[in-house]
């Protein structure tokens, strides 16, 4: 019988090596390891809005409603809602039933263990974002829009005792699991609202023992669960109670031509640990991800130029490591703005017209973005429902038409001086400046160069003490509104920093945030959009985008900038 021994433990190992082998490329990997910029200030949802925190927070937090992982235009659907909002005939009431069952990480023993979610952790919320003395950046959702929510913060002012005593007429819990919300006028955006940070539920447990501070306290229902900060990495682990959610079943055509949906039904989240790392310097982050060390990464600016065809070397070079490189578009548009109460530049159209067509916006995309951004047709970004491809802004590159409206301005070439403010100190910040300093240098205008820091840019361009200047805006939600509040008569002084008055835009603009039928909203867009074209505060310059890098083991990723829990749909094998 020994004889025999050697063999079966050939056979044991030959075996047990092969089912090694033939499923290590079924293999889940449990961790995945991604990179933010800068430490986290704070944790509290009536406060944060910076990319960096809500990605971070956003893996822990949940809202009533999330954006469908796989459809462009964006869709809301139910996240912790149990259904869509019933919503009365004039649109101003909605009642949203809330999932049952749904407990909340208490990793502190903050509260006890079989704490679930209930309508009343969204009136507290709320109450939170109309509470004067946490200086809410998600107070705009609500004020002058919700039933009671100005009256509110007046009645309680700094009063912690009146704010947990005092009623908000506009948000009631009608019973444990139905939410009922009020509004002075109908509101297009409300489920985009009640999809951000900003109205993620907050037990009142909470807000009694850290005495309504929850910079330091990131507690939620989501697929992880926060463990802490170690050694500049921010820890997370799946949280064992997260209610079940399973992976889309059904995508946009990108969606199906990727093989987004491979992992259809499947119970979410997948993958077991997410670290993330504080790492400021994108050389070190770049360094990080070429040795394996970050799974995805947003492609440094510097290193831009890399990736601007398919055929440079280090192209190449990750296409063979398996690596993937991919190119997707942000909601950021990009243009040049000016004062419209300037006496030089705001009073006279021919000469923002001859500064228009004195552009050469190839060039310009080329010196900013190495060709890695597109050239704006409209006011509106692409990710916004009722943007039109095939719409084409008034004004192209053209020196001689530059000449024309320059000379029809009354003004004479090396006689005028305007004002440029950059900003940004930043050596794209002068390039650009540079660059346009050249262009209007052809039609015989001087630019003087006025070089400003971001938040002197954002003081003494909200005040209006701007002359001319390179504007962007990211959107908050995938809407026309979004971004049409910059050019509204009541915003200046403000995020107005055109000082754009236009009593029809103004009308329209009403008209707009009380229109809930889609292609009445889309006709509004294009009225505006023709008035603001011909009278020209803006010149639009581009749309911007990213290149993302990805590990070969990363899969189901799409990029998104208003979906910011995505890591849950991932998978690592």
């Amino acid at each position: 019988m020994k004889k025999w021994i050697p063999f079966v433990g050939l056979v044991v190992i030959v075996i047990v090596g092969g089912y090694f082998i033939l499923n290590k490329k079924d293999k889940v990997e449990s961790k995945i390891n991604l990179v933010i910029n800068n430490q986290i200030k704070s944790f509290d949802p009536a406060v944060v809005f910076n990319d960096d925190s809500l990605f971070v927070m956003g893996q822990t937090l949940e809202t009533l409603y999330q954006y469908h992982y796989l459809k462009r235009p964006f869709e809301v659907i139910p996240l912790l809602a149990e259904s869509m909002p019933l919503i009365s005939d004039d649109g101003k009431t909605y009642r949203i039933k809330i999932k049952k069952g749904i407990k909340y990480q208490n990793h502190n023993k903050d509260f006890e263990d079989t704490r679930t979610v209930k309508a009343e952790d969204f009136v507290w919320q709320i109450k939170r974002l109309a509470f004067e003395p946490l200086k809410s950046t998600g107070s705009w959702l609500f004020k002058g829009k919700l039933v009671g929510f100005d009256e509110f913060t007046q009645i309680v002012g700094q009063d912690f005792s009146k704010f947990l005593t005092e009623p908000l007429e506009g948000a009631k819990a009608l019973d444990e699991y139905t939410l009922e919300l009020k509004l002075k006028q109908s509101e297009p955006n409300l489920l985009y609202f009640l999809s951000m940070t900003f109205t993620s539920p907050v037990p009142f447990e909470l807000i009694e023992k850290y005495n309504n501070d929850l910079s330091e306290v990131l507690v939620g229902t989501g697929p992880y669960k926060y463990l802490g900060f170690e050694n500049e990495r921010y820890l997370f682990n799946q949280y064992e109670d997260f209610h079940e959610e399973y992976y889309p079943s059904v995508g946009d055509r990108y969606a199906n031509t990727e093989k987004l949906l491979s992992s259809s039904k499947e119970r979410l989240p997948f993958i077991k640990e997410v670290e993330f790392r504080v790492i400021k310097d994108e050389e070190m982050r770049w360094f990080e991800f070429s040795h394996g060390s970050i799974d995805i990464l947003d492609v440094p600016k510097r290193y831009l130029i890399n990736f601007a065809t398919h055929q440079s070397k280090i192209s190449q070079e990750f296409a063979q490591k398996g690596i993937e490189v991919k190119h997707f578009s942000r909601q950021t548009t990009r243009w040049l703005g000016f004062n419209m109460n300037d006496p030089i530049l705001g009073k006279n159209k021919n000469l923002r017209k001859a500064i228009a067509h004195s552009i050469d916006f190839d060039k310009y995309i080329e010196l900013i973005t190495n060709n890695t951004n597109l050239r704006s047709n409209s006011i509106f970004n692409p990710s916004i429902p009722g943007y039109r491809p095939d719409h084409k802004v008034r004004y192209q590159y053209n020196l001689e038409k530059a000449k024309e409206f320059f000379k029809i301005s009354g003004h004479k070439p090396g006689e005028l001086t305007l004002t440029y403010s950059t900003r940004g100190k930043q050596k794209v910040h002068f390039e650009e400046a540079e660059f346009l300093q050249h262009q209007l240098g052809q039609l015989g205008i001087n630019l003087k160069i006025n070089a400003l820091d971001f938040p002197d840019f954002l003081k003494e361009g909200r005040a209006g003490r701007l002359q001319f200047w390179t504007d962007n805006w990211i959107y908050d939600y995938p809407d026309a509104e979004n971004l049409l509040q910059l050019l509204i008569t009541k915003n200046f002084p403000g995020i107005n920093k055109s000082a754009f008055s236009n009593s029809q835009v103004d009308k329209l603009y009403d008209e707009l945030s009380n229109t809930l039928d889609k292609e009445k909203r889309f006709e509004i867009m294009y009225e505006i959009e023709k008035i603001v074209e011909e009278e020209l505060p803006w010149v639009m310059l581009m749309y911007e985008s990213t290149y993302i890098v990805r590990q070969k083991e990363i899969h189901n990723f799409r990029k998104s900038f208003f979906i910011r829990n995505y890591i849950k749909y991932l998978q690592k094998k």
